[in-house]
């Protein structure tokens, strides 16, 4: 059976300047090596629309699987969202899912034009979670782009692994809370042990206003999912952790 193959374009002057050190592509690479899928070529390049937009073309044209990673946060350089449309011909547009997620992540602070330049995707785009910061990564065709951060990209990852590696499909449901790990990470551990089969990740989390905590609660069984779920929301309510599902 031939392997699939994939091809990775980090995106950022900061990378290139050497201000940054690239730690995506040695996490790409050696995540997609153990589930089967070969990477034949990564490649760096500036904040340059004509630049990402002939490597984003190639590359999709080429391989199985297209990874970007950098260029999609509320800055004006963030500029790979639209790039990657006009890559695919397509329009970029205001996702509402993506708004609807931001809007719930910054119910407590400003959802400023910059932040919301976060849910302008390419039309059809189907969301990649985030359940550190929120904003979603997104896929076109065989192209999936995601955050420069290395620890949001990293867990971010995870999920889409299980999915490919396996050929199942990964129930997941976010969790944000108020309430610091110390306080629920013990009702965590044993809601883990009550639901082996499932994976509950806790990813602290820091805003202009606010600290808190997103949780991921995955597996291959919704039913599974959704009743974990469910316990961890009205055990956060009662201790009024102020629980918001995403």
């Amino acid at each position: 059976m031939l392997r699939k193959k994939s091809g990775i374009i980090i995106i950022g002057n900061e990378i290139i300047s050497g201000k940054t050190l690239d730690k995506n592509s040695n996490f790409l690479c050696k995540r997609l090596t153990e589930i089967g899928i070969d990477v034949d070529e990564v490649c760096v390049i500036k904040d340059i629309e004509k630049k990402i937009i002939e490597k984003v073309r190639f590359f999709s044209s080429k391989y199985d699987f297209v990874f970007t990673t950098g260029g999609i946060g509320p800055t004006h350089d963030d500029i790979t969202s639209n790039s990657v449309a006009k890559a695919m011909n397509l329009k970029l547009v205001l996702n509402p899912e993506a708004k609807k997620r931001l809007e719930k992540h910054y119910n407590d602070d400003v959802l400023t034009n910059a932040r919301l330049k976060m849910a302008y995707l390419p039309e059809t785009a189907s969301l990649i979670d985030n359940p550190v910061s929120i904003a979603p990564g997104f896929q076109i065709k065989n192209v999936y782009v995601f955050p420069g951060v290395p620890k949001i990209l990293q867990i971010m990852f995870e999920g889409f692994f299980e999915k490919i590696a396996n050929g199942k499909k990964i129930y997941q449901k976010n969790l944000t809370t108020t309430l610091s790990e110390g306080i629920i990470g013990d009702y965590i551990e044993s809601v883990q042990k009550m639901f082996l089969e499932l994976e509950i990740g806790s990813y602290p989390y820091f805003k202009k206003n606010s600290f808190g905590v997103s949780l991921v609660i995955k597996g291959d069984k919704k039913t599974k999912v959704d009743q974990a779920t469910k316990k961890i929301f009205n055990y956060l309510k009662l201790a009024n952790g102020n629980p918001r599902l995403f």
